[in-house]
Parts: structure tokens; sequence; C-alpha cells
């Protein structure tokens, strides 16, 4: 590529970004426009895009906070992260980290965000054949111990310390949304994927733990002993049983399943 269209798009791009005037002298006014003006059309164009995309992809915390005050973080986000790839589906991940920071007395606007991308990742998540009850049908009861199940794809976790799925819930079905509160103690919901649509429910704290253990690999036996040590008080029997037709009927678990006899 001729190097002085090189320079020219890279000066452009600059402008775009940071408003650098090194391309100034090469774009031309008009009677109508300043060429510093013409520039910060597409410099402005290319926030506005960016805006919308965040708005897209945390809808919920918008309609939560306002127009006007997620404009405002929006641009400021904005100009603290560029857009690193082409796909603008990838922009934005750092956005609730970010509310986090700039909302730092309504934690509860962070997490709106957070839940908002976990529901976003969720619907758009690879895709895996889910574990159903007609496939466990050839384990024989000396398997159990050494099965090893796998999460779907879609399941991700997020412990919550204000009231936000009832935030969520209610600015989804437009109504007016309780007060921001803080919980007596954190609690961690689950969220997934099943047939197209996502979905979350909160957790135990036994539920999140056997959870947690099956995405990290462990055998049933091993999480089924590991409860017991940590819950004396859990009926682990009934409570595994309960769980794993949850999972199956709910699409949590992924259909590769594994012996693992080592």
């Amino acid at each position: 590529m001729d190097d002085a269209l090189t320079d020219l798009q890279t000066g452009f791009q600059d402008y775009i970004l940071g408003r650098s005037d090194r391309v100034l002298g090469r774009v031309e006014s008009t009677a109508s426009l300043h060429a510093e003006r013409r520039l910060d059309i597409y410099h402005n164009a290319y926030r506005a895009r960016l805006a919308e995309v965040l708005a897209d992809t945390y809808e919920r915390v918008a309609l939560y906070i306002g127009e006007e005050s997620f404009e405002k973080a929006a641009l400021a986000f904005i100009e603290q992260h560029r857009s690193a790839r082409r796909n603008l589906r990838d922009y934005g991940a750092a956005f609730p980290a970010f509310l986090g920071e700039y909302f730092a007395d309504d934690p509860d606007v962070a997490e709106l965000a957070e839940m908002d991308q976990r529901l976003r990742n969720a619907f758009d998540a690879v895709d895996a054949p889910v574990l159903a009850v007609s496939d466990l049908a050839t384990l024989q009861p000396e398997d159990w111990d050494e099965v090893v199940f796998i999460l779907h794809p879609t399941v991700t976790f997020q412990q919550f310390n204000c009231n936000t799925p009832a935030i969520w819930q209610s600015v989804s079905d437009e109504q007016t949304p309780p007060p921001a509160a803080l919980l007596p103690e954190p609690v961690t919901w689950l969220f997934w994927r099943k047939e197209l649509q996502p979905h979350f429910r909160s957790l135990s704290v036994a539920e999140h733990a056997a959870l947690r253990a099956i995405g990290e690999g462990e055998r049933f036996g091993a999480i089924c002993a590991m409860l017991a040590q940590t819950w004396p008080e859990l009926d682990v029997t009934t409570a595994i049983a309960r769980w794993l037709r949850q999972w199956l009927e709910d699409g949590v678990l992924a259909q590769a399943i594994d012996f693992n006899r080592g």
C-alpha cells in the first residue's frame, strides 16, 4: 500500500480515536464545514455507535439508571476503552467492572450489568448436546462413584450482594423495581441456556459447591463425599438425587460423561 495513503488512513484513525490533529492539514474545509468539524462527525459517530452497542448489551442497566445517566457512563467508558476487535459483540466486556467504580456507592448497578452480560453470553455461547435421563440408563451401581459429569458450556455462576435479580426481573417486566438493598449474605446464582432461552436461578451454598466440583472434573463419588464432610447435617443422597434430577431437566449438564477409573 502507498505510504502516503497509509499515513492518511492512520491519521484519520488517530483523529477518530483521540482527535490527533496531524491529519487536519490533509482534510479540506468547505464553505459550510471546517475540516475539524468534518472530522468531528466521524469522531462522534464512532462513539455513538459504541454507546449503542453498550445500550443493547446492557439494556436493563440503561432502563434502570435512565438514558442520560447511562449515556454519560457509556461515553466515559468509551474514552478509556477502545474497541480492540473487529467484532462489536465482544465490546464492553469490561463495562460491569467499570460501572463498579463509576457507581461505587451503588453496587447494584454493576451487578445488574454483570447479569445482563451473563444472560447475553448464555444466549450465544457454544452449543452442546444436553445430558438426558436416558443417557444414564447404562450406568451400573458400581459406576456412580467414578462417573465424571460435564457442565454445559453455557453454564456460569454469579454471586450477588444485592437484590439484583429482583431488580432485573422488575425492569424486564416493565414494573417499578424494588429499592436496592444489600442481602444479609451473598447468594450465588446459576446462569445457563435451555434450548434457545437463557435462564437463571439461585443456588444453595451446597448445590453451588457440587456444581463447581463438577466443573473442576471431580468424580461423582468424591463430590458426594465432599458434601457429606462439609455439611454433615445434609441428607446427601436425597439432596444430590434432587439436584441431579433438576440439572437433567434444566439441561445444565452436557451429554458427554466419562468413567475416570484412573
